[in-house]
């Protein structure tokens, strides 16, 4: 006796299989970020504030509206750490 009918187990099995292929590319696409070179705060010394007229929003790896593509993690447009690049 099924609970289901034999298309909705189909449905089901490849949603699933779906999910895990998602899963998957997200988890290869966080650490692709990680071998990229991210850093964590803690290791380029982040504030958020800005270090005189050195800030995150006029970084050149700064990514609107609070990501970095150097440093892990949210940052302050105002934020500032010891990679600072000039745009």
């Amino acid at each position: 006796m099924r609970l289901y009918p034999a298309e909705a187990s189909r449905r089901d099995l490849l949603q699933g299989v779906a999910c895990a292929a998602a899963g998957a590319a997200f988890a290869a696409a966080a650490g692709a970020a990680f071998a990229k070179g991210k850093r964590s705060k803690a290791d380029v010394e982040y504030q958020d504030t800005p270090h005189g007229i050195e800030r995150c929003e006029i970084c050149a790896p700064f990514l609107p509206p609070d990501q970095c593509r150097t440093v892990v993690g949210p940052v302050s447009r105002q934020g500032w750490c010891k990679i600072y690049e000039g745009a």
